[in-house]
């Protein structure tokens, strides 16, 4: 008698037992975010950045490079990688009062600066 594998663990989760209260949503988002991440190619080479609260054990569960920030500094943080490495593929995982309360002030400034990578070379100037 064979055995048919219905649901397989994604590579880009951590063979670890969930923390969260029940009904919470934070493992279908992890999920979620592990199946893109390897659907695209991108586990190597994907930084995450959680802030204080409940996001913050998303490293736990994911199988790629994560930064813990500041409560409401993740945007920061995550400027600040991707300016040094514009070769990884950066992202934020934050609640909504990192992200909309304490942190909305650098939502908003990292919108502004409008960036995925650093400017490039043609464009910066001497200041000489």
């Amino acid at each position: 008698m064979s055995t048919q594998v219905v649901y397989e663990r994604s590579k880009g989760l951590q063979d670890v037992e969930t923390h969260y209260c029940p009904g919470c949503h934070h493992g279908v988002i992890h999920k979620l975010i592990a199946e893109v991440l390897v659907e695209m190619g991108l586990l190597d080479t994907a930084v995450g950045i959680s802030p204080v609260g409940c996001a913050v054990l998303a490293g736990n569960y994911l199988n790629c490079d994560f930064v813990e920030a500041a409560h409401g500094r993740a945007p920061a943080v995550a400027t600040g990688i991707k300016r040094t490495r514009p070769d990884l593929l950066v992202f934020t995982y934050q609640g909504d009062g990192d992200l909309a309360s304490i942190g909305a002030g650098e939502i908003v400034h990292a919108a502004m600066r409008g960036r995925s990578s650093p400017p490039s070379s043609s464009t910066t100037r001497s200041m000489a």
